[in-house]
């Protein structure tokens, strides 16, 4: 049996779900492994052995549904399950940080360098594949090593649209906060926000030029 084999796609609002099954040896390994009682993994991965992959269903996303598809049967399946926990999801069993895997997708599967998306050298399909590639695989660390995330019922006021804490977003997503993130050339921290005015920012502007000067 494959390691990992493409079952079906759902779309779920503004997401897309993509259910894969994952061969008995890998799956009984995360159910030992992962921190997620057995009524709360089974959003993740069910009884037969499902795992529900959910990202955001951006634009465009249909044209690259069935290469990605391809592209994590292809990696998953090069070898036996062994080496793709050994290989892919840990280095020697040392667990591989994100920013390792979309390295290793690049050097070693010759996806896209994802350090290159926002020159204007790579195209954006490129780009998109390889992160949505990246990120089955981190989500897949993200079961076995990592702390459960608060787990909603389906019905909470408060649950993520979509149902799923483990949703990806897109690469483009990414790089706009980041493009806002870098934009902000000062961050106050204050108690209530309320509280605070316009004067009131005005002057803590001030105060903050004034001792940069200073300084």
């Amino acid at each position: 049996m494959k390691v990992v084999k493409f079952v079906r796609s759902e779309e779920n609002g503004g997401f897309r779900e993509l259910y894969f099954e994952l061969c008995d040896r890998l799956a009984d390994y995360i159910r030992h492994w992962t921190e997620y009682e057995d009524e709360d993994l089974v959003r993740y991965l069910n009884e037969d052995n499902l795992f529900r992959y959910t990202i955001s269903n951006t634009e465009g996303f249909d044209s690259i549904q069935q290469p990605l598809i391809e592209t994590i049967e292809k990696i998953c399946n090069e070898y036996d399950d062994a080496y793709f926990h050994n290989h892919v999801i840990t280095d020697n069993g040392n667990r591989r940080s994100p920013s390792e895997i979309h390295a290793l997708m690049h050097t070693e599967y010759g996806l896209a360098d994802i350090n290159e998306m926002d020159n204007g050298t790579v195209d954006q399909r490129d780009i998109d594949l390889e992160w949505w590639t990246a990120h089955f695989f981190i989500a897949l660390g993200q079961l076995i090593y990592e702390e459960p995330d608060e787990i909603y019922e389906d019905d909470d006021e408060d649950a993520p649209e979509g149902g799923m804490i483990h949703t990806a977003a897109s690469a483009s997503e990414v790089s706009e906060f980041l493009k806002i993130l870098k934009s902000i050339d000062t961050i106050f921290v204050v108690d209530d926000a309320r509280k605070i005015g316009p004067e009131d920012i005005k002057r803590l502007r001030e105060e903050m030029d004034t001792k940069t000067e200073e300084g």
